[in-house]
């Protein structure tokens, strides 16, 4: 009995095939867990940022409440206080969006962050200030 050289080469190649499928499969799905985690990890920055912003804006409360009210009755020294408590604001703002645009975070949570930035934009010593600083941040 001989052997079926075009059989064996043909199941070989099956094989290979199957192979080759599973490899992918298992790629993609490392692909797609390691996305899941970049985003966890980028998500949990974000946080991290806005509670230190939280905290800054809490130490300052009178402060913040003023300037975004009334910022001419704020003394020099607090209305630099105001512009840079705004501008760390912003900055975390700007990091979602730009996390947002690289995909590294999803629309919902970009969505929650955009209706965040429109309510502080509302009280016109945050607008104000937000015009006055809003040549240092990229125009997106």
């Amino acid at each position: 009995m001989g052997w079926d050289w075009n059989l064996i080469s043909q199941i070989a190649s099956v094989v290979g095939v199957a192979g080759g499928l599973v490899s992918v499969g298992f790629l993609v799905h490392g692909v797609r867990r390691n996305a899941r985690a970049t985003e966890g990890a980028t998500v949990q920055s974000l946080m991290n940022f806005e509670k230190d912003v939280f905290a800054m804006i809490a130490a300052d409360a009178p402060l913040f409440l003023k300037g975004c009210e009334t910022p001419q009755k704020l003394s020099a020294a607090d209305r630099l206080k105001f512009e840079r408590i705004v501008a760390t604001q912003m900055s975390l703002f700007y990091s979602a969006f730009v996390q947002h645009g690289e995909g590294l975070i999803d629309d919902e949570v970009w969505e929650a962050y955009a209706n965040a930035l429109r309510n502080y934009l509302k009280p016109p010593g945050y607008r104000g200030v937000w015009s006055k600083i809003e040549l240092h941040y990229p125009r997106s």
